[in-house]
């Protein structure tokens, strides 16, 4: 029998649906064979004993801010793959509010040479509207994702996100949303209502000296949530009027989640990102950690819809973690005044763990968590089936995880440069051991045995 590259013995890997004990055998970076117990093996290069471990497809991030080029001293490819692999993410999708911002061709083609010398997984790119939009043809045959958009401007600060990537306009969002329906790109949008959060901030907040991380919380939930439910609402219409490919980025409501439901039983071809950070996240946690949790994430006035989605709604919601990491100098202010600190953090070392832990503690499958951070990403952005499912001819991708081991987070496990993490002291049970990236162990017991470069750019078919 011809030699194998990696053997992966005696785990209980996820196939159709299921958790089975099987031997899985790669060959060049695919999986050549799926063996039974008892059936005779070819020899291997490697051989990994996962007894008393799950065997899960690489999960898919199709949210991350690797903040290179422009804003190396916060992240850069290399420590946001790092992190990426010591998570059991081997694919990961990065934004475009870089410097210079990723919105024509050229920068585009640029970026993705750069991150192909850099990056420890997998990866793809989420660039920005360009100025025409006839170019989104040519920039959608690059196999990018699609085209990202930012429904917002930052007040007090300038980043992250960046005046010239902001779209308030609904005209020229719709216009947008008809060029990519056109050219069949998907649209990803962060959605958010400028004009409504304007007038709360400097209505109800500013003239009263409300700035601390309380009160940015406070004002973006104001109304039961309503500059998120506006911008939701806004987006739906346009999509089921464009016929546009949508995807909500950052679902976080009770009702947002209910208006995703209708708009996808009307047709609108809509899936939705949820966060993990706004699964976990709680006032709680900002109060005792203020700004290094807080950015996009809010928590939410009904975390439970978040869950109650995540486990009914299998065609629409996925999970993408919006990590985020910025320095801790860019943070700190936050304490006086959260407008001014740069909002984000980072999440993606972590983001599996705590659904593992969550599955433990009976608040979701461990087959639903598959569902919703690889097989469902890989079948909504056209990985699927060379990412996102175990079986035979697919990229030998696999997060081989210890579901009774336990660790207590901290910031001097990750590998994010920002040197910080939100969740800084929780206690979990269930963790990643290996990640594997086209056969090729990348992280082994928390530390990363793969180089820069070896990461490849994966495109999307359509």
């Amino acid at each position: 029998m011809e030699r194998l590259q990696t053997l992966i013995m005696n785990g209980e890997a996820y196939i159709k649906g299921d958790f089975v004990e099987v031997n899985i055998g790669v060959r060049d970076g695919k999986i050549a064979l799926l063996a039974a117990p008892g059936e005779e093996l070819p020899p291997a290069d490697r051989v990994i004993d996962a007894t008393g471990m799950k065997v899960l497809p690489g999960l898919i991030d199709t949210h991350v801010h690797m903040r290179e080029p422009g804003f190396t001293h916060k992240e850069d490819f290399t420590t946001a793959t790092m992190a990426a692999a010591a998570g059991g993410v081997t694919l990961a999708v990065d934004m475009p509010n870089v410097k210079p911002s990723t919105n024509s061709l050229e920068r585009i083609v640029e970026h993705k040479k750069l991150a192909a010398t850099r990056c420890v997984v997998d990866f793809n790119h989420w660039p920005g509207p360009p100025q025409n939009l006839a170019e989104i043809k040519d920039i959608i045959a690059e196999d990018v994702l699609g085209i990202k958009v930012f429904m917002m401007n930052d007040t007090k600060r300038s980043y992250p996100h960046m005046p010239e990537l902001g779209i308030l306009n609904d005209g020229h969002l719709y216009d947008i949303f008809r060029a990519c329906e056109k050219y069949g790109a998907i649209c990803a949008v962060h959605p958010h209502n400028q004009e409504l959060c304007e007038w709360i901030e400097q209505r109800y907040f500013w003239p009263e000296g409300k700035t601390s991380p309380q009160d940015y919380c406070n004002c973006l939930r104001y109304g039961d949530s309503i500059i998120y439910d506006t911008a939701f609402a806004t987006l739906l219409i346009l999509a089921r009027s464009s016929g546009v490919r949508f995807h909500l980025l950052h679902l976080n409501t009770y009702l947002g989640a209910k208006m995703v439901k209708v708009a996808h039983e009307d047709g609108v071809k809509v899936t939705a990102e949820i966060n993990a950070s706004h699964c976990f996240i709680t006032m709680d946690d900002v109060l005792k950690r203020g700004p290094y949790v807080l950015g996009t994430c809010t928590p939410p006035k009904d975390q439970q819809a978040l869950w109650d989605t995540i486990n009914t709604l299998p065609f629409t919601a996925l999970i993408g973690t919006d990590h985020a990491p910025h320095h801790i100098d860019e943070k700190e202010i936050g304490w006086k005044d959260m407008w001014k600190a740069h909002g984000g953090a980072p999440y993606v070392q972590d983001y599996l763990s705590l659904f593992l832990n969550a599955a433990n503690q009976g608040r979701v499958t461990l087959s639903r968590i598959v569902e919703i951070t690889s097989e469902i990403p890989a079948k909504v952005f056209g990985f699927y089936p060379r990412k996102g499912v175990i079986r035979t001819g697919s990229d030998a991708d696999f997060a081989i995880v210890d579901m009774n081991r336990e660790r207590t987070i901290t910031k001097d496990q990750g590998y994010s440069k920002c040197g910080y993490n939100p969740f800084e002291g929780w206690k979990i049970k269930g963790i990643p051991v290996y990640t594997l990236v086209r056969g090729t162990v990348v992280m082994e017991e928390g530390k990363i045995t793969a180089t820069p470069g070896y990461g490849k750019f994966i495109p999307v078919s359509r």
